[in-house]
């Protein structure tokens, strides 16, 4: 076999498992690329069901407020596996201001002898749940980036 064949050889077989470690490369990237894609829908299903729970809390009837709690409950314990423990302890804050103030909007449809200290209370109660829109973002924010 003339020498110049074998170094031609040679060469293509170096080039081609080259080009191949760079196509498995490629691959590894895109799969952990996909990977964070996945991780972030699931994600955005958490922050979105909590958004919109502060948004019914502040504007939706009682059913709808209902039915907004029981989802982020629900996702709340799926996101146990998806999220660290800061934003789960946020979220099951979150969960309990909300009940708070439905204990509150309840006791002043009934009314008692210390109305005004309650109607001052669910005040307090709404501005603070009226703020969390903004915290939520902050603490989803590393959670959700989709940057290569």
């Amino acid at each position: 076999m003339p020498i110049w064949l074998q170094i031609t050889l040679g060469v293509s077989a170096s080039l081609i498992a080259i080009f191949g470690a760079y196509i498995s490369y490629k691959q590894w990237k895109l799969s952990a690329y996909k990977l964070k894609h996945d991780l972030f829908e699931r994600r955005w299903a958490i922050y979105a069901s909590a958004h919109d729970l502060i948004a019914i809390t502040l504007n939706g009837t009682k059913n709808e407020r209902v039915d907004a709690f029981k989802e982020l409950k629900r996702k709340t314990i799926s996101g146990q596996f998806l999220l660290p423990k800061k934003v789960c302890d946020y979220l099951n804050w979150l969960l309990d201001e909300v009940s708070k103030f439905t204990l509150l909007e309840n006791k002043i449809a009934n009314p008692t002898d210390d109305k005004a200290s309650i109607e001052l209370e669910h005040s307090q109660q709404y501005k603070k749940i009226e703020n969390q829109a903004n915290v939520l973002a902050n603490k989803f924010k590393e959670y959700l980036e989709l940057s290569i």
